[in-house]
């Protein structure tokens, strides 16, 4: 296998190699949020002294020569017990970075400045996202828009644009959810709004419960009542994000105000209704019409 030739790469191979995901080698390091485990995996920064001796010391039996200078093979000769690696690729060039998490994302996506942005992936872009788990340079190539949201940011987060009625009223087609990528599955809350991608499709849908290792099928639930719960094979999701956020172009009325209006239209109705009988009565009398067959309901 060749050998990585940037530092950033390196450190993307040892978090692969250990089955951890950005977050879980930052938090391993002492750090609050990612952001900089995403700047040396970009290559917009290289660590410094500080931060290759943390590397070292949560990650020993990384050999400091390979770690610092490409040089040799990344484990020293210590044991190592055996841990499952991670099917990615090594991170790539500029700015789109690989997780290690086995249920993390393929690629993420960094700014001019290296603050990971949102990516919007539109409903014909979903095709290309999800061949891009294998490929993921075609995720580059496809030039997403990149948003950028108050509240949505130090965590990965992405936006997906809804198609379909399954979920309304909750959601509408051409409404663009803001989700957050789901490491642990088990931590899925119940009956809570997620994205679901699975090597075929993406769904918006509800899941009615965490997912565990030994789970083999996953329930998915609609809010439209005319779809009836989705079943499929835990084996063929990629990747589960949890909805936080909406952007629509749907305006709710004022329940209340509605409700007022009803109700006055519904007087105005019973006053003309009356109204109107006295007028039919004060007809029929001047053309001498009987008034007892013609009974007025």
């Amino acid at each position: 296998m060749e050998q990585p030739k940037q530092i950033g790469d390196r450190l993307a191979a040892i978090i692969e190699h250990y089955g951890d995901s950005v977050y879980g080698a930052a938090k391993k390091l002492g750090h609050d949020r990612p952001t900089k485990l995403y700047n040396f995996i970009g290559h917009k920064f290289k660590p410094g002294y500080d931060t290759l001796v943390e590397i070292l010391e949560k990650y020993p039996e990384v050999n400091p020569g390979w770690l610092l200078l490409g040089k040799g093979e990344m484990l020293g000769t210590a044991p190592v017990a055996e841990v499952p690696k991670s099917t990615k690729k090594p991170a790539g060039e500029n700015a789109h970075v690989h997780y290690g998490g086995l249920n993390a994302p393929a690629v993420i996506t960094l700014n001019m400045v290296g603050e990971e942005g949102i990516m919007l992936v539109p409903t014909p872009a979903q095709a290309g996202y999800q061949l891009s788990r294998e490929r993921p340079q075609i995720l580059k190539e496809m030039e997403l828009e990149l948003l950028a949201l108050p509240n949505f940011s130090g965590t990965s987060h992405r936006a997906f644009e809804v198609e379909g009625a399954s979920m309304e009223p909750t959601l509408w087609t051409s409404d663009i959810v803001i989700a957050r990528c789901v490491d642990d599955w088990r931590m899925v809350k119940p009956r809570h709004v997620y994205v679901v991608v699975t090597e075929d499709t993406m769904m918006v849908k509800r899941i009615p419960r965490p997912i565990q290792h030994g789970d083999t099928e996953v329930e998915l639930l609609s809010d439209n009542g005319y779809f009836s719960p989705h079943f499929i094979p835990r084996e063929t999701i990629w990747e589960i994000w949890e909805v936080r956020g909406i952007l629509t172009t749907r305006v709710p009325a004022n329940k209340e105000e509605a409700f007022e209006r009803v109700a006055g239209l519904l007087e105005i109705m019973a006053r003309e209704s009356s109204d109107l009988r006295s007028r039919l009565m004060e007809l029929m009398e001047r053309i001498n019409v009987p008034a007892e067959p013609m009974r007025l309901r």
